[in-house]
C-alpha cells in the first residue's frame, strides 16, 4: 500500500467533493430564476428598541471588563 495520492488538476472539479448543478452564468445574470430557492421577501421594520436594549448590554459588558481590569491593575 502506498501513501502517496493521486495529483489532482485543481482546474477539474473534484468529484469526491459536492455536486454543482448550477450553470456556467451562476449569478452574474442578477437574481433571476435563482435556484436556491431565495424568495423575494423584503425584511421586517427595524425593532428600535431591542436593538437599544443591545447596545445598553454591550456597554454595560464594556464597563464590567473595565471594571475588572482596574480590579487586577491592568490600568
Amino acid at each position: 500500500m502506498t501513501d502517496q495520492h493521486a495529483a489532482h488538476d485543481p482546474a477539474q472539479p473534484d468529484p469526491d467533493h459536492g455536486h454543482d448543478d448550477h450553470d456556467a452564468g451562476g449569478h452574474a445574470g442578477g437574481h433571476g430564476g435563482d435556484a436556491h430557492g431565495h424568495g423575494g421577501e423584503a425584511l421586517g421594520p427595524i425593532d428600535v428598541t431591542m436593538w437599544g436594549v443591545g447596545i445598553v448590554g454591550v456597554a454595560l459588558g464594556l464597563l464590567v471588563a473595565l471594571c475588572i481590569a482596574f480590579a487586577t491593575g491592568v490600568f
